[in-house]
């Protein structure tokens, strides 16, 4: 390869013009070790030539990078690392075609403040929860110290140094009557508690579980509204229940995640080691295998799926597999803690990929936004979605 080869690539990408076959080209040479010394020289050049206008800072670079390999249905399989020669060829990538996507944008979006104010104040969310003990008392886990916050009925509750909330039962207090507690996370919240009887539960934003401080019955019966991923403590004698408004789930140890979300449609069950029983209110039940996912809507429906992504956000992610963009903006809205609003008709936007659930809102928006087919308003803490170039026909308004 040549550095003429090179910058003619990224010249024709900036302008759109490569067939699939030279992005592919483009794509390979950015991730070949034999290029890693040429790819260095050309980062370290003046890059002030014309086909290489600097016009935004790292955070966009990162951002355009992100745009590569979505463009190039990379975003998939590709995970990138911060090697210094990757790095270095990526952000002259992101360099040679920043100022094409940026200033494709339409005129009204380029002049409007609020384009390049997309949410920055909007964080991501982070580990908050609140414990309600049964006599009816509340604790701010995040605001808590580490160490003991609370005994009750024989139990003692502990939080870890690493944020967890950890239930531990005194020996020979089985006679003991136990008490219900509600773990509860907000909007931007999430949560990893241990049961009482070891079982690891991570709680997602906007979610609760309600269980026992001590499980002395027959069976291990917790309640779950919104979303949970469950690794159970073996237990042959007694199975582990997760009951939902709309199912039941039944394991004796297993790793699991149930979505169970009212504003969702139907409850997915997606199992990823061991097996689990789903079971209705009309006693209709079906066992799952791993990688399987069953979706409750009135019936049990069974789905072949990638497990990993039913538990990207427990992974740090969102996953999207062709995702419709009312599906995207609901997780947004459960993260981000903010207001959703469409205008227009964005019933086709769909999208495919992953990015980071610890990226700032405004960053997210903006890697949707390069693909040309959505754009976003930020009044406050409402997104307002609409088709791109929505707000370039009627100026002032959307």
């Amino acid at each position: 390869m040549t550095p003429e080869t090179f910058k003619s690539l990224l010249s024709g990408y900036r302008m759109d013009s490569l067939s699939p076959e030279e992005q592919q080209q483009l794509m390979a040479l950015l991730h070949d070790p034999a290029y890693r010394e040429q790819l260095e020289n050309l980062f370290t050049e003046d890059l002030s030539a014309p086909e290489f206008p600097v016009t935004a800072g790292k955070e966009t670079l990162d951002l355009v990078y992100e745009q590569v390999k979505l463009h190039t249905g990379e975003a998939k399989v590709l995970a990138f690392r911060p090697m210094r020669w990757v790095a270095a060829a990526v952000a002259v990538l992101a360099i040679g075609i920043g100022s094409y996507y940026l200033s494709s944008m339409p005129a009204t979006l380029q002049s409007d403040p609020i384009s390049y104010d997309k949410g920055e104040h909007i964080l991501p969310g982070g580990s908050k929860a609140v414990l309600t003990l049964s006599d009816g008392s509340q604790i701010e886990l995040d605001e808590m110290a580490n160490g003991e916050i609370a005994k009750e009925s024989g139990v003692k509750i502990t939080k870890t140094a690493d944020g967890r909330l950890l239930y531990s039962v005194r020996e020979g207090l089985a006679h003991v009557k136990p008490a219900f507690n509600t773990i509860s996370t907000p909007r931007g919240g999430q949560y990893q508690i241990a049961l009482p009887d070891g079982t690891m539960v991570w709680l997602n934003a906007a979610s609760s579980l309600k269980f026992p401080s001590s499980f002395t019955g027959k069976d291990r019966l917790v309640a779950l509204t919104g979303e949970a991923y469950f690794e159970v403590a073996k237990d042959k004698k007694r199975p582990f229940k997760v009951k939902t408004e709309e199912q039941e789930v039944e394991v004796l140890g297993t790793h699991f995640n149930i979505n169970a979300y009212d504003d969702e449609q139907g409850v997915k069950t997606t199992l990823l080691e061991g097996s689990v029983k789903v079971k209705l209110p009309s006693n209709k039940s079906a066992l799952l295998k791993p990688g399987e996912q069953s979706l409750v809507l009135n019936d049990i429906k069974i789905n072949q799926v990638d497990a990993n992504s039913a538990i990207d956000w427990k992974q740090g992610l969102f996953w999207f597999n062709d995702e419709n963009i009312y599906s995207i903006m609901r997780q947004f809205s459960r993260w981000y803690n903010i207001e959703v609003e469409y205008r227009g008709d964005v019933r086709n936007i769909r999208f495919g990929g992953q990015v980071s659930r610890m990226k700032n809102l405004s960053q997210v928006l903006r890697i949707m936004e390069l693909t040309k087919s959505v754009e976003f308003r930020v009044e406050g803490n409402k997104i307002i979605v609409m088709p791109y170039g929505m707000s370039a026909e009627k100026p002032g308004k959307i």
